[in-house]
């Protein structure tokens, strides 16, 4: 009998890519990684506009700073007014803060302008964040940011304070019989077959159920993991320093382990070998970490 693609791959890795959602967000730069029609399609939805054109996407985009930290942003579009669109998924309420949104713009505008430019050649920007929970609690379903200045002209009207950066939130639990209600839905379910959208539902299909597309979340998760695995290391390291000797070893060891299960990339097994602590005492600290 024939083998199939589907029985080289470990089950446990099957399962983890068939319960992936759009608001996960490594899945969701996978389906839409280099897609201009599917990254058109979304903004299109979510600033509900019908005249944008996006001419290129990419995802996962490193921003590097050579005095501190770096940021790696899940996507970055471009249209062909040159705008910038940065649609980031994010699960944690910690990652929302606005001093994200302060730190990611800064790195984008640091990466556009080249040596000569003048500041008014800073495209305009958006930096869209889809958030797993409501940002504000209002069951609304965007939120969008403003910004004014603290005295009214001499009509008395509010005088807006426009540098050019958008920001905009999400709210992944919004289920409005709308455009976005829909959206939110699609983005919150793992089953292509339950979306409204065919155009998103389409690309979902094709990296749960292709052998080229599962191959490729494949290749990419492990990559991830590496990378993440490499990082966890890195702040063990760090937190061991901080602490001093052995007491700091076993706190950085810790610290690594903990990361590695939040983010759940990692089966416990390789978490074990890379931190040297047991399956029990993993247990233990999982348990710790869901109540």
């Amino acid at each position: 009998m024939k083998t199939s693609f589907f029985d080289t791959i470990d089950p446990k890795m099957l399962e983890r890519i068939r319960a992936f959602r759009l608001m996960d967000d490594d899945f969701m730069t996978i389906v839409f990684s280099s897609d201009t029609k599917a990254a058109e399609f979304l903004l299109r939805i979510i600033l509900e506009r019908d005249d944008l054109t996006v001419k290129s996407c990419m995802s996962q985009q490193e921003k590097r700073n050579l005095y501190g930290r770096s940021v790696i942003l899940d996507i970055i579009a471009e249209d062909t007014d040159h705008r910038l669109y940065n649609v980031e998924i994010q699960r944690s309420d910690k990652g929302n803060s606005p001093k994200r949104v302060r730190y990611n713009t800064a790195m984008i505008d640091s990466h556009t302008l080249q040596c000569g430019d003048d500041f008014t050649d800073l495209p305009e920007l958006y930096i869209i964040f889809i958030t797993e929970h409501d940002y504000l609690k209002l069951n609304k379903p965007y939120y969008k940011v403003k910004k004014y200045f603290d005295v009214s002209d001499k009509d008395g009207k509010i005088i807006t304070y426009d540098d050019g950066v958008n920001v905009m939130y999400v709210n992944g639990t919004y289920r409005g019989n709308d455009a976005i209600g829909k959206l939110m839905h699609d983005f919150c379910t793992p089953n292509a077959d339950d979306m409204y959208y065919s155009e998103i539902a389409k690309r979902v299909r094709f990296h749960k159920q292709e052998d080229s597309g599962v191959g490729t979340v494949c290749r990419v998760w492990e990559q991830y993991g590496d990378e993440r695995a490499a990082e966890a290391k890195k702040i063990g390291i760090l937190e061991g320093k901080r602490v001093g000797l052995k007491e700091g070893k076993n706190a950085g060891r810790k610290e690594m382990a903990t990361n590695l299960l939040k983010d759940g990339t990692l089966s416990v097994q390789k978490i074990a070998e890379i931190s040297g602590f047991s399956l029990e005492q993993l247990q233990k600290m999982a348990d710790e970490i869901s109540r």
